[in-house]
């Protein structure tokens, strides 16, 4: 390998870290240099590429066209460069490296915490981001490895494995039904005030019973939020009935703190997916968390509604990953 190469792998590898890192300082910090380094180094990358890969201004950085591009293909290669050392040192039974997960915040604070907590307990030389969003996952811009996500996403570039579904059910405070009244019928909800998503404010919420029927009411939105976990605040102080995932609120069923309001009957069930790029290695870091949310995902999901996940995850290079038939 010639002096030139090396330098190039090197300068190569400082891109990455300031994408991944979101900061030139941060960059710094974990490249152990300083950030006029990494400033000089990136400009002599996009002097020999002749492009233009970071925009740069008052609110941050972010990816070029021609960035992302090559920020998909160097982390591709660095990351098979990694595996191929690992294998030459004999380590690739130990994972190591940070991970980036993004997960939805319905979920981020319920079960889904005891994977973040077992993944690091079975890998010690791991890191864990837990990055709370519920929009969809940039994963190149935002250097993320993979979601937890609420329903699928249409992209090629992206693989999207089912993991199950969650039940919705009626929930309210016990103190609420006893000032409007017990609820009997479907057709009563509508005597209650209802606190709802920002984006689900549409004034009706859809039912079915364990028997296929199905009912369209209309409700009284009182109080809206952009966040699961502000909307289950709503239902504890009283202020209105809710349609919740079931996991999210049993807890407080369990306890008493909230009442399951007409039990046979459910809203649509919301499906889980784990997402992450289309890429033909892996690292072993990836791989171990897949293994375990697959393991673990029947103790938070219906079971017996999720998608079979297919072949294995691997990492060599003629065993890509594969989107799972349908």
């Amino acid at each position: 390998m010639t002096k030139t190469s090396v330098n190039q792998l090197a300068l190569i590898n400082t891109f990455v870290q300031i994408v991944s890192a979101g900061s030139f300082s941060r960059a710094a910090k974990q490249l152990d240099t300083s950030q006029p380094t990494v400033s000089r180094q990136l400009r002599m990358l996009e002097d020999h590429l002749g492009v233009k890969l970071l925009n740069r201004n008052t609110r941050g950085i972010s990816l070029s066209e021609a960035g992302r591009r090559y920020y998909d293909y160097s982390r591709t290669m660095t990351g098979e460069l990694d595996r191929f050392e690992s294998e030459l040192r004999g380590a690739t039974d130990l994972p190591c490296g940070l991970l980036r997960v993004v997960v939805p915040s319905g979920f981020a604070q319920c079960r889904l915490i005891e994977i973040a907590a077992e993944y690091l307990r079975d890998n010690p030389a791991t890191r864990l981001e837990w990055k709370i969003s519920d929009a969809p996952a940039r994963f190149v811009d935002d250097a993320v490895d993979c979601a937890i996500q609420v329903d699928t996403i249409k992209d090629e570039l992206v693989i999207a494995r089912k993991l199950g579904e969650v039940k919705k059910i009626i929930v309210a405070a016990p103190a609420l039904l006893a000032r409007y009244g017990t609820i009997h019928r479907p057709e009563d909800i509508s005597r209650l005030p209802w606190v709802t998503l920002t984006n689900h404010a549409g004034g009706a919420i859809e039912l079915r019973d364990n028997r296929g029927n199905v009912r369209k009411l209309d409700i009284s939105p009182h109080f809206m939020a952009d966040s699961m976990p502000v909307i289950r605040q709503a239902l504890l102080q009283k202020i209105g009935a809710a349609l919740m995932s079931s996991c999210l609120v049993a807890d407080d069923i369990a306890a008493g703190r909230l009442t399951h309001v007409l039990p046979d009957w459910s809203g649509l069930p919301v499906s889980i997916y784990l997402t992450y790029p289309r890429s033909q290695h892996y690292s072993l870091k990836f791989r171990k968390f897949v293994d375990l949310v697959k393991s673990l995902s029947p103790q938070f999901f219906m079971p017996q509604e999720a998608l079979p996940f297919g072949p294995r995850l691997v990492g060599a290079g003629n065993e890509p990953l594969l989107r799972p038939a349908a």
